[in-house]
């Protein structure tokens, strides 16, 4: 089952740092990039207890490199993030409608 949700860029990064585990698949787009793989590691707070969501994710690919996302650094070009939870076959896609990050 997939199921969309529209976002803005901070609902979207609380919701992949209360609802993403290590080995889910997930897809992110920013910008111009495109980044699809599993998440291999999700660190979601700052030594000095500050909220923060950075993922490594073993990218899909033949060459299987992994990339490090800071969400937080990247969500005003976020534009989409597609979750399936490890071992499940229902699938949350969030389209990230606006972010209201001062300039």
């Amino acid at each position: 089952m997939i199921k969309t949700i529209k976002m803005d860029c901070d609902e979207a990064i609380d919701y992949v740092r209360n609802n993403v585990k290590e080995y889910d698949d997930l897809e992110l787009s920013y910008n111009r990039v495109f980044t699809p793989g599993e998440v291999i590691g999700i660190h979601t707070e700052e030594p000095s207890g500050a909220p923060a969501c950075k993922l490594m994710v073993q990218v899909s690919s033949d060459i299987g490199t992994t990339v490090d996302v800071d969400l937080q650094e990247i969500k005003d070009d976020l534009v989409e993030v597609k979750h399936t939870p490890q071992g499940s076959d229902n699938t949350i896609i969030i389209i990230i409608e606006k972010c209201d990050t001062e300039i």
